[in-house]
């Protein structure tokens, strides 16, 4: 089967994608990257610092140390080492219906598309490509925590587990039938950023579990969603983001990254 991965680059993604290429070793894969706008260190907002961390940070200074080394470091691999462990090609592309995203998607003609934490949203031009259609792993739970940064309106409702949702892409945002869902506890000693690596695993394991089917043609089961218990959650406001902070939760820590960035080993 030719499976499309689009995914956007950075630290987050790179855990789940370490879990996913590996078991598709048997498959014709390519990986779209798409480079999200840069976080803010500086700023006084914690959500723009902890998107430093996982985006610029990560790649910009973590991953390109490594990169020169003739050989992984660690248990977990680069984008760069992963390409060359399983021989699969990475294109950077800054747009997905048109331009060069689609101009990959055309040249592969994937039959399956999966999307892991890409910020593009796929119009039909990309839709009627793959015969198996697309797939999405969301990091909550569908119709309720649609949209942007869903595990974090999940803890503000003072959800107690977080919600990992495999489900199909249609034409609408976070819309289309769910195939399957996983929970994770939420942890308050741990930071937003560490829930969100076990999350996409949890979102790439339901993935593996249906991919034999796929392979075989077979669409899975999946339920349509009750669109009148539909929340559709946008960038998360200066108000929403003092309140997350203020209910003791913490956006990202040294630990929680010293602990993911450790997994890669050291240059």
């Amino acid at each position: 089967m030719r499976i499309l991965v689009c995914a956007q680059r950075d630290l987050v993604v790179c855990v789940a994608l370490n879990r996913l290429l590996p078991e598709l070793d048997g498959h014709t894969v390519e990986v779209a990257l798409q480079s999200p706008p840069p976080g803010d260190l500086s700023s006084g907002c914690p959500l723009e610092r902890q998107r430093w961390f996982e985006r610029d940070l990560a790649c910009q200074e973590v991953f390109p140390r490594l990169d020169r080394l003739p050989h992984p470091a660690g248990e977990l691999l680069t984008f760069h080492h992963l390409s060359r462990r399983h021989g699969i090609r990475f294109h950077d592309v800054e747009r997905v219906n048109t331009g060069d995203g689609y101009a990959v998607a055309r040249a592969f003609q994937p039959d399956l598309i999966l999307s892991v934490r890409f910020g593009l949203i796929f119009k039909e031009s990309i839709l009627s490509i793959p015969s198996l259609g697309v797939l999405n792993v969301h990091p909550g739970a569908l119709p309720r925590y649609a949209g942007i940064a869903a595990p974090m309106h999940a803890i503000l409702a003072g959800e107690p587990k977080l919600t990992s949702t495999l489900h199909v892409i249609d034409r609408g945002i976070d819309t289309g039938p769910v195939i399957a869902s996983d929970e994770l506890p939420v942890d308050r000693t741990r930071s937003l950023f560490w829930h969100l690596l076990p999350l996409y695993v949890l979102g790439i394991e339901r993935f593996l579990q249906v991919l034999p089917g796929l392979a075989e043609g077979r669409i899975p089961p999946a339920e349509p969603q009750d669109r009148t218990q539909r929340q559709y959650h946008s960038e998360p406001t200066a108000q929403e983001i003092n309140a997350f902070e203020q209910r003791g939760f913490r956006f990202i820590d040294e630990r929680d990254y010293e602990e993911a960035v450790a997994r890669f080993g050291s240059a």
